[in-house]
């Protein structure tokens, strides 16, 4: 039985550029890592309660996870999401199904320019109760990978699931140990039609400027409900100086 999806991006046989993401299902909901770094994000379900009329989604970021990778010396910065974590809703997708969250890697990873601050090591070997996806092929400028995850009830749901199936796009079913479902879609979007919310993409490294791969996590709000992004990007160590007292708002992690 899987228990946990990798996720690795790479330009052709180039190592892994940006982190290699884990989701894990556990007991208490499913918990994103960056594989070596340790789980740093839970996202888990809440009820249904008497007193909630619907579904109550919850992420929480580790404090301690955060202190640990301070102290190696890497850049983080926290906003919105309290040390309690915060609830919302989630966008349902379908009946007792929701999106909750979008794992975003843009095109400039892949970037030979920007390969030294890219490259974060080696793919890790798969073990029997682990599945893999990896995006190889090249982007094209203002394209990103996307895994879009879904949370639901009774049977794993995929969106659009003759397309996803078609397409060899569909990623899990993770179960976890309250009975419930997470799934993942695998999509190359445009970020142009796609774009991601306010403050999450941070401009690319200009003229002279140190390039340095960072991490971007805040949530959409829309009418179909919210759910929470994380955006991996390439931008310069010098803008990261500029804006870390003002980037309220978001949480962001080298």
């Amino acid at each position: 039985m899987t228990t946990k999806i990798l996720l690795v991006l790479t330009a052709g046989g180039s190592p892994p550029l940006g982190d290699v993401w884990g989701i894990t299902a556990k007991e208490s909901g499913f918990y994103l890592d960056a594989v070596g770094r340790g789980d740093f994000a839970h996202l888990s379900f809440h009820g249904p309660k008497e007193e909630l009329a619907s579904p109550r989604f919850h992420i929480k970021i580790d404090r301690k996870r955060v202190e640990l990778v301070k102290a190696q010396g890497d850049f983080v910065l926290h906003g919105r999401v309290p040390p309690k974590g915060l609830a919302f809703d989630g966008q349902q997708v379908a009946d007792r199904a929701f999106r909750i969250a979008r794992l975003r890697r843009t095109w400039h990873l892949q970037q030979p320019q920007y390969r030294v601050a890219a490259v974060s090591g080696q793919a890790p070997d798969l073990a029997d109760h682990q599945s893999g996806a990896r995006m190889s092929d090249v982007l094209k400028p203002n394209e990103a990978w996307d895994v879009d995850l879904v949370i639901s009830f009774d049977k794993p749901y995929w969106p659009d699931p003759d397309g996803s199936l078609r397409d060899n796009a569909r990623l899990g079913p993770l179960e976890s140990g309250s009975g419930f479902f997470l799934t993942g879609t695998s999509y190359r979007r445009s970020e142009i039609q796609y774009p991601a919310p306010n403050g999450l993409s941070l401009q690319p490294p200009q003229q002279g400027e140190q390039p340095n791969r960072i991490m971007c996590g805040g949530f959409e709000h829309a009418d179909a409900g919210d759910m929470y992004w994380f955006v991996e990007t390439i931008t310069s160590r010098q803008l990261i100086d500029r804006t870390s007292a003002v980037a309220a708002g978001s949480d962001l992690r080298k």
